[in-house]
């Protein structure tokens, strides 16, 4: 989303300054982070106060959750003290080469051949305020500054960096704090618990909070959430922003084949019968359907 200007006869100081003003507008969430971006850590600085965020995790065409292990995948070290340390994140087991892909839709601010343990390393921000990092990838698929959207190709899996075996490091952050990914992420089941997240006093829990006297309307926090990127208008950071109960998760479009899955399970599962499901994917009841494969379902 940078905008295309002329460079010739800037002098250097003046062309940084622009450079930045420009990509500025671009920043996820910066509502949140106060427009802190060009920065090369994974936590930079203590953000995260004692007010209270709720944030939007699934919602129909603007932040729609997608699993980021396109292959079947098992939890071999959860998140939590190990080995006398933090282990900020969890680790899923993959085969080397595997697909790692974008959780929500974003930016991303970080993509690192080599960043001290974590190896092979890639941070998005979305627009939702999280951050999510992928660490120990045997290749880097993507450039800093660059958008993806959900699902999109960000790397390969590998074991770079600190790791025994070979397997996908994901941590799930909100302000540069770090906390527990299956707080809202099913892992055996590749899907979110609840479509929102509530942030009091410094502790994470799925869903939203009771609705108070000075609750907003879900349309305008989700206005506040996904702005359009491309104004110079920078929101107000909100002490505290509490939203109504959660609204149903939005509807399923597609289902991405895992190891195990056939046409009668799909159909079974998303009550869509095989013969409607072969003739939207132009395919036959007897065709193999490939791991990482998009069925679509209406």
């Amino acid at each position: 989303m940078k905008r295309n200007i002329h460079l010739i006869n800037y002098p250097f100081w003046l062309l940084a300054v622009l450079t930045m003003s420009v990509y500025a507008q671009d920043i996820p969430a910066k509502q949140y982070y106060q427009n802190s971006w060009n920065n090369t850590n994974t936590h930079s600085g203590y953000l995260l106060t004692n007010s209270q965020y709720t944030l939007c995790l699934n919602t129909e065409g603007e932040n729609t959750f997608v699993f980021p292990c396109v292959k079947a995948t098992k939890l071999i070290s959860p998140y939590g003290p190990r080995g006398g340390r933090m282990h900020t994140g969890v680790d899923l087991k993959q085969n080397l080469g595997d697909s790692i892909v974008a959780a929500w839709d974003g930016c991303v601010r970080m993509a690192k051949e080599s960043y001290y343990g974590y190896g092979k390393l890639v941070v998005i921000r979305h627009a939702n305020g999280l951050e999510t990092l992928y660490a120990h990838l045997s290749k880097v698929c993507v450039k800093e500054n660059t958008f993806v959207k959900a699902g999109d190709l960000i790397g390969l899996a590998g074991r770079t960096g600190r790791a025994t075996t070979e397997h996908l490091h994901f941590e799930t952050r909100f302000l540069y704090e770090p906390f527990n990914p299956a707080t809202i992420i099913n892992i055996d089941k590749r899907m979110l618990i609840s479509d929102t997240l509530s942030v009091h006093n410094k502790k994470f829990k799925a869903g939203a909070p009771a609705v108070t006297d000075n609750a907003i309307s879900y349309k305008q926090m989700l206005s506040d959430l996904f702005e359009d990127f491309s104004t110079d208008t920078t929101p107000s950071v909100k002490d505290s922003i509490v939203m109504p109960a959660p609204v149903p998760p939005a509807k399923k479009t597609y289902h991405i084949v895992v190891k195990g899955d056939n046409l009668y399970k799909i159909s079974k599962c998303y009550g869509v019968s095989i013969s409607k499901l072969c003739k939207i994917n132009n395919m036959k009841e007897t065709d193999i359907l490939s791991l990482g494969r998009k069925i679509k379902l209406e």
